[in-house]
């Protein structure tokens, strides 16, 4: 077996500093607000992992940046070469297109990359579904269903495909439109379908396109949480989602729909936050809690589209100052949610069951688990 191995250096720079992406212009915008990397490390992650497990197949990398420079520090027995092909200085879409056909020729057998749904694209256009793939999550947005739960789950994913237990499936290719994004609208569209291997827990559905619930279920929800939860002493930080927008529509206020908005007194004290203009404001009031809705179809609480959310900030407010609210037909299907902060030790910490406000004067219990930990709770999907 042949394992492709790319990592885009890139992706998910934007989401810390409250952009919606990094394709493009949006990456200089990131640099300019101070982003740093983070495929990089959830590529080490992977192959950490992949280590621990004992892959004995040959990794084919794509080179510098994409791919082997991580390979060269690693220290675990892992067997790689190296595809050398001129990279740009900043690496671009076609630099992604150029290392998967050269997959293509080199005759792998399954692709990993680490990503997010435009580096999903740019692989998708080079080999159609030739190739199955296997996505690490690194990006701001991930509406494809190729990806895994986590850095950890994807090595154990291919680690099965090397041992032959694990099946493939059609999945979509999905990615938003990031002009229409810039104006607070959510477009998303499937661009194709490949093959990725599918085991439950460890790979994620893409996010619930088909999803819509009446908004008088999201405003039954904002008005309990006004009711019972809100103080008038209290900061406010409330994630993307139009679930959260509807405590705002209920008070009046103009609230960003995929933004981070900071609420004090009922009204607007910031607007489409980054980490730290959030850490700002956590020096200036003395309550402060998180509001967060869920992603439809994949149960993240955090660590998909709130990544202005980082470890720092979930650390500062506190586990006990977090509210997850959700429209009961959102949740019903899902008997898990998951935590992928970027900071396995903070996913760990913040594992155990959490009560999510579905209705009014309607509250369920439920578990959430750390996506960096697949095997502990690989068991439940029996």
């Amino acid at each position: 077996m042949k394992l492709g191995f790319l990592v885009n250096p890139i992706a998910g720079m934007g989401g810390s500093v409250g952009l919606k992406g990094t394709d493009g212009e949006l990456y200089f915008l990131a640099l300019q607000r101070g982003a740093a990397p983070v495929a990089p490390k959830r590529a080490r992650r992977f192959l950490k992992k992949l280590s621990e497990l004992g892959f004995n197949s040959t990794i084919v990398a794509a080179n510098n940046v994409m791919g082997c420079n991580y390979l060269n520090s690693f220290k675990g027995s892992l067997r790689y070469c190296c595809v050398d092909i001129p990279l740009s200085n900043i690496t671009s879409r076609e630099d992604t297109t150029q290392v998967a056909k050269i997959f293509m020729r080199e005759g792998v057998d399954i692709i990993a990359f680490v990503g997010g749904d435009g580096t999903a694209r740019d692989i998708y256009d080079a080999v159609n579904s030739e190739v199955p793939l296997i996505g690490v999550p690194a990006g701001v947005k991930m509406y494809s269903g190729v990806f895994a739960a986590s850095p950890e789950a994807a090595a154990l994913v291919i680690k099965d495909f090397e041992d032959r237990s694990v099946g493939l499936d059609l999945v979509e290719i999905a990615d938003a439109n990031e002009e229409l994004i810039a104006l607070g609208r959510l477009s998303i569209r499937i661009y194709g379908y490949v093959k990725s291997p599918r085991e439950k827990i460890l790979t994620i559905p893409s996010k619930d396109l088909s999803y819509s619930s009446d908004y008088g279920e999201k405003e039954e929800v904002a008005q309990y949480f006004i009711e019972e939860y809100m103080r008038s002493d209290t900061l406010y930080l409330l994630g993307p989602g139009s679930t959260v927008k509807a405590i705002t529509d209920l008070l009046g206020v103009e609230k960003t729909l995929l933004g981070v908005d900071a609420l004090y007194g009922r009204r607007l004290v910031g607007r489409d936050l980054g980490e730290k203009e959030i850490i700002d404001l956590l020096s200036k009031f003395k309550r402060v809690a998180i509001v967060v809705t869920i992603i439809g179809g994949q149960g993240y609480i955090f660590g998909r589209g709130n990544q202005q959310f980082t470890s720092r900030v979930i650390r500062r407010v506190g586990k006990e100052n977090i509210f997850v609210i959700s429209p009961r037909s959102k949740i019903y299907n899902l008997r898990y949610l998951l935590i992928d902060t970027g900071d396995p030790k903070l996913d760990i910490e913040m594992c155990g069951y959490w009560r999510v406000i579905t209705g009014f004067m309607e509250e369920k219990v439920i578990l959430v688990l750390p996506a960096c930990c697949p095997e502990a709770f690989k068991d439940i999907k029996k």
